[in-house]
């Protein structure tokens, strides 16, 4: 069983369990392996998810830096606006980045150290990104307009996790409209 598969079923179990009713023997009859092999990759569940996290992090980050570089001819608005729909099907299509975000909000006690400090890390690029961005669109005030944006993004992480597909669709378009209206008076 090679680890990339043990991490695949690691993070549906994370997914699917949480951190609490993740139990490696679980992994490890799915993976068609013993605990005793599972073992041998990851000695510990903490030392499991720290492994994952850290991995959906950077791939996140890594998208973060590849959308805003090659989304360089749409209006600032268009980068915005596509980001959001991106970042939402990630989260549906990509188990580790309904990982890391899931994750996020409530970090299991004995890696929330780690978790939030990984958090932080992707959230400095992303502002990062953000902020040049709005400079780029000749805002006056681009750091604000970033942590305007990150926080209508948060928000809606939070539809993403807890409501339904429609409620989400529905609060995105609302939440993005005042947005829009609010960074255009700025």
């Amino acid at each position: 069983m090679s680890k990339d598969k043990i991490k695949e079923i690691a993070i549906q179990h994370f997914n699917r369990y949480g951190y609490e009713g993740t139990r490696m023997a679980k992994i490890a009859e799915e993976a068609g392996i013993r605990k005793q092999s599972l073992s041998y990759h990851y000695s510990s569940k903490k030392e499991l998810l720290l492994e994952l996290y850290a991995e959906a992090v950077q791939s996140e980050i890594e998208f973060v830096h590849h959308y805003f570089h090659r989304a360089g001819g749409w209006s600032w608005e268009d980068r915005l606006y596509n980001f959001l729909v991106e970042h939402k099907n990630r989260f549906l299509m990509h188990p580790n980045v309904n990982l890391m975000f899931v994750f996020s909000f409530i970090p299991p006690l004995e890696v929330n150290d780690y978790v939030l400090s990984q958090y932080r890390r992707y959230l400095a690029v992303l502002k990062g990104e953000l902020t040049a961005l709005f400079e780029e669109a000749g805002h006056p005030s681009p750091e604000e307009c970033s942590v305007a944006y990150v926080t209508l993004l948060d928000g809606l992480d939070v539809q993403l996790v807890y409501e339904t597909h429609q409620s989400y669709e529905r609060t995105m378009a609302i939440a993005w409209s005042v947005f829009l209206a609010g960074i255009r008076h700025v």
